[in-house]
């Protein structure tokens, strides 16, 4: 699959020595970046840092070592790069000039790179970002009528697999990406050490979908700090499992301030780590799956296309809510989001009385395509 970053992606090749390519678990980096460099015919070398055996052999190294590991050939390509304890130091012997290859990174959590760097990636357009393929990519392979068909599928199992993928070979795909989550960030992070704690804060935020909740009631359910609770979900937002959207709020009173909606990137982590994979008819939950799935392929979508915007909700005591706030060079946008088209859905009156200017949308299946693709 042809996705959005591709042509981007090999532009930078010849002139950059460092690219990143961050993303959730399982998105295909890898391959992504093997199939660039194979294509236009450049020589490489892999480091697959996630295999233990690989990466216990290669952190024995010293930086010398590894300089010279960099001297071997034009490309050299570090896999799940956080795994690396010298990263920092490898890569600024890299923009010293110590290292003939061109480095590229692939990571599936925060990976241990100082701010500056990171930012001088942002700057020069060499972090990307890789989600599983979003409804555009997928209509781009397929065709718009077959995906659109297929939205309900999407609304269950999420974007990891192709439609006409095998419903069992979907749910043990996705099972299996939840286990590789929660068993990177414990190699990540020795203070993520309590392994069913992890999953149960993603069972809890899953149970949640679409609704406000605040830290110390997720600690209150899971029996366990506010600290402990905040370092957690960081990890997942760090991890690309969760996108976490805070209360929009200018200190009025009847608005929520301390409480956040949290978005899984993808539907089908949600339902895979609840073990809910029944149809839309059985459920319970269709708008809040509907709210998520566009809420995540849009900012999927703004990231991959390094669109900078800034994502809230907002929510009254008396609970109007507007779903999703988008605040970006162009202004702000308000949505309200609901399954069924044929239900008219009301727009929150107190917030539009005292924020005139951000117009509020409702998407349905009537309306999604033109907020998905929105520019």
């Amino acid at each position: 699959m042809e996705r959005i970053i591709s042509s981007a992606f090999v532009a930078l090749i010849p002139t950059n020595k460092i690219i990143l390519v961050s993303g959730p678990k399982n998105t295909g980096k890898l391959a992504f970046i093997e199939a660039a460099l194979s294509k236009n015919k450049y020589k490489y070398q892999k480091i697959e840092l996630g295999e233990e055996r690989i990466r216990e052999e290669i952190n024995k190294l010293s930086l010398a070592e590894l300089l010279w590991l960099g001297n071997q050939s034009d490309h050299m390509l570090l896999c799940e790069c956080e795994h690396l304890v010298l990263l920092q130091e490898f890569l600024d012997e890299v923009l010293n000039g110590k290292v003939k290859a061109s480095i590229m990174l692939t990571a599936s959590t925060q990976p241990k790179i100082e701010d500056e760097l990171l930012e001088a990636l942002a700057y020069q357009g060499a972090h990307f970002y890789l989600p599983p393929p979003t409804f555009y990519e997928y209509t781009n392979e397929t065709s718009l009528p077959i995906e659109s068909k297929g939205i309900d599928q999407r609304l269950i199992y999420g974007n990891y697999h192709p439609l006409d993928t095998q419903k069992i070979i979907k749910e043990e795909g996705l099972n299996q990406t939840i286990n590789k989550i929660v068993e990177a960030n414990f190699s990540a992070s020795h203070r993520i050490n309590k392994s069913a704690v992890l999953l149960r804060t993603i069972q809890v935020l899953a149970n949640h979908i679409g609704q406000p909740i605040s830290y110390n009631q997720i600690a209150s359910f899971i029996g366990v700090d506010n600290e402990t609770i905040e370092r957690y979900i960081s990890l997942l937002c760090q991890s690309h499992v969760l996108y976490r959207l805070p209360s929009f709020t200018t200190d009025k009173k009847y608005e929520l301030k301390k409480t956040n909606i949290f978005i899984f990137l993808d539907n089908g982590i949600r339902n895979a780590s609840i073990n809910n994979f029944n149809d839309l008819l059985m459920r319970m939950d269709i708008d809040a799956l509907w709210m998520n799935w566009l809420i995540a392929e849009r900012i999927k979508w703004n990231k991959m296309n390094k669109v900078m915007a800034e994502y809230f909700f907002w929510r009254s005591h008396t609970r109007q809510q507007v779903d999703f706030i988008e605040c970006n060079a162009k202004g702000m946008q308000g949505y309200k989001f609901k399954y069924n088209k044929k239900k008219p859905l009301k727009k929150p009156p107190l917030f539009q009385n005292h924020y005139p200017d951000i117009p509020v949308h409702t998407v349905n299946t009537g309306t999604y395509f033109s907020f998905l693709s929105k520019r």
